[in-house]
């Protein structure tokens, strides 16, 4: 044993004494049955302690009552005899609890079932018998009183009410305010078998029978001291029996099970029931003397019994067919899902079925979870069908989002070796594939197109018309066309077979390296923005044409200007004007006009991350609903 391991034992030593002896003292003035002893609440202690700190509670109780008895001024031959009674008192039922198994394991003790308090009852039944016997047969040894007599039962009876009355409030004070209990080891080496110290047991028990008989019709002699004697060596060889089963820890949090409340609640009704049934007693019971204890303890000890009888039918019922079934079924579904894993549903049906019927509500209760556990299963099973969908589904719009994305250029400088002119393009969709899109393709040596575009709607429709869109513009501008014949032609195109009836919001320029000369045709798309060598950008204003799909056969017309070294001319979609922040605020045509002025001389690519971060602070946290995509070229000839 460890230095800590034997404060502790030290510890529980003081606290047993300075208890007992607290609790006995007041009572050697009052209640005394005999001038050597007395009636008194302390006489639960010893086996409670017992229980509860081991041999060391029940060695302090013993030395509490010493030092009672020697400040009451007790011979020496009484306080000797009840210290080896006070700690056996104790001590044995200590050895009871953990040498008597009902086919379970062996746990600290605990009233938490209607079995441990059936085993509590009888354990406190048979030390509080043990020690009136024993404490008979001494005084009778000593000449005080005959073992057979009114003092013996009444000291039973003193021993069992007040064990049953504080004994329990202690026990579950203890669970409940998790103090730590002696937890005593499986024996390692078993010399004698158990079952030879049963045997010892229950011969004592037919032998204090006989005894008790013997005592009866005859006076006390030698034969019958001889009887005694071996009774008690019996009742003390039993103490020695071996643990043979390893006690289980105490759980750290202490879970009150609805059995042991209800266990509370009866205990404190049947310590109230013997208490009023006390105060009842002693001022109505006639009787004087020892006869008068005999009659208040005999009413009480009935009063208990027959409540104790009573409530632990009541509470096995209640327990077999009401709190086990709720708890059961309560952990069942509590199990179901644990650590994040769904437990297997057969298992967890099977164990419903135990508990499930028709007869009663608990039953009612148990067929619910079973009916609940099954549609469950199906329910996963079907959501599981539809995540592998889902996963399949987001693992082809990836793969869209890539072969979208790289349907636009990306690669910065666009042209190397160009010196004429540079470009910049970002394209952020709202969803995994976006309708958004811009281009910039060189359609001679001498021109060079810019686009952009902006599909309705959103995710893979617009995808999809976006990347027919965007080819045949590509293709119609390669074929020599200008911009708004590009757009006439592509419009008709894109309306064939258009039942969805989309569109597409489109602004085209192509701009004539050698002279600067850009011509530009507009579909309904959002006006650029313009900016000249060292002056502020502004509206590029053109006509607005329809957009693209709308209708068959609309006429579109471009506009030309003339670019000079340093002028820039800056593309977007609506994604951007339209931007909504947490208070439902548009992003709007004047911010972004102010925001292109603050940094109207920055590199191409520097302005557009600007842009966006200036748009990121704007909506916060607010989603983004529609795709972000801006061009930005600047002439340089």
């Amino acid at each position: 044993m460890n230095n800590s391991g034997i404060k502790s034992n030290v510890k529980r030593l003081v606290i047993s004494s300075l208890i007992t002896f607290i609790l006995t003292v007041p009572f050697h003035y009052f209640f005394q049955i005999i001038s050597v002893t007395e009636l008194r609440p302390a006489s639960a202690l010893p086996p409670a302690l017992g229980l509860v700190f081991g041999p060391w509670g029940a060695a302090g109780a013993a030395l509490g009552n010493l030092a009672s008895d020697l400040i009451a001024g007790y011979p020496p031959e009484i306080y000797i005899v009840s210290f080896i009674a006070q700690f056996l008192y104790g001590y044995i039922p200590y050895k009871l609890w953990y040498t008597w198994n009902i086919g379970e394991d062996n746990s600290l003790p605990r009233l938490n079932t209607v079995k441990n308090l059936t085993k509590f009852v009888i354990i406190i039944f048979i030390t509080s018998s043990i020690m009136a016997g024993l404490l008979g047969f001494l005084m009778d040894g000593l000449g005080l009183y005959n073992l057979v007599s009114f003092t013996t039962l009444i000291f039973a009876f003193n021993n069992f009410d007040f064990s049953i009355i504080l004994g329990t409030l202690i026990i579950i004070g203890a669970n409940l305010y998790g103090i730590s209990m002696y937890k005593p080891s499986k024996t390692k080496k078993i010399l004698i078998p158990p079952n030879i110290f049963d045997g010892m047991l229950i011969t004592a028990a037919i032998i204090g029978i006989i005894y008790g008989i013997y005592s009866v019709v005859t006076a006390t002699d030698t034969w019958g001291m001889t009887i005694g004697i071996i009774f008690y060596l019996l009742i003390a060889a039993y103490v020695f029996k071996p643990i043979t089963k390893e006690v289980k820890e105490k759980t750290a949090e202490i879970k009150i099970s609805l059995t042991e409340k209800l266990i509370v609640i009866f205990i404190i009704i049947g310590t109230i029931i013997a208490i009023l049934t006390g105060i009842r007693s002693f001022f109505t019971v006639s009787a004087i003397g020892n006869g008068f204890w005999e009659s208040v303890y005999l009413n009480i000890t009935l009063i208990l019994s027959v409540f104790y009888i009573s409530s632990i039918g009541f509470l096995w019922y209640i327990e077999k067919n009401i709190t086990t079934p709720i708890e059961s079924i309560s952990d069942i579904a509590k199990n179901y899902v644990s650590d994040s894993k769904i437990a297997d549903s057969s298992q967890i049906i099977s164990k419903f079925e135990h508990y499930a019927t028709d007869e009663s509500e608990v039953g009612i209760l148990a067929l619910s979870f079973e009916k609940m556990t099954r549609d469950l299963e199906i329910y996963i099973k079907n959501l599981e069908k539809v995540t592998a969908e889902k996963e399949r589904i987001n693992t082809e719009l990836n793969v869209a989002k890539k072969i979208q994305a790289d349907m636009l250029p990306r690669k910065f400088p666009a042209f190397p070796g160009q010196d004429e002119f540079d470009i910049y393009a970002t394209n952020i969709p709202a969803k995994e594939v976006g309708g958004d899109f811009y281009d910039f393709f060189l359609i001679d040596e001498n021109h060079l197109a810019i686009v952009i575009a902006d599909v309705s709607g959103k995710g893979v429709p617009a995808a999809l018309f976006m990347v027919i869109a965007k080819t045949l513009i590509k293709t119609q501008a390669q074929l020599g066309k200008n911009p708004e014949e590009v757009f006439a032609t592509v419009n008709n195109q894109l309306c064939e077979g258009n039942d969805e009836n989309m569109f597409v919001t489109a602004w085209m320029g192509i701009l004539e390296i050698e002279t600067g000369k850009f011509t530009y045709v507009n579909a309904g798309h959002n006006l650029p923005l313009l900016k000249h060598a060292n002056k502020d950008y502004n509206w590029l204003k053109s006509k607005p044409g329809f957009v693209l799909a709308g209708m068959e056969n609309i006429k579109y017309y471009q506009e030309e200007i003339t670019l000079e070294q340093g002028d820039r001319i800056y593309l977007y979609t609506d994604g951007v004007t339209e931007a909504i922040n947490c208070d439902d605020e548009l992003f709007g045509d004047l911010r972004l006009l102010k925001i292109m002025n603050t940094k109207k001389d920055s590199s191409l690519k520097e302005l557009l991350f600007y842009v966006q971060d200036k748009i990121n602070i704007f909506v916060r946290d607010r989603e983004q609903f529609d795709d972000i995509t801006m061009l930005i070229m600047e002439y340089k000839k």
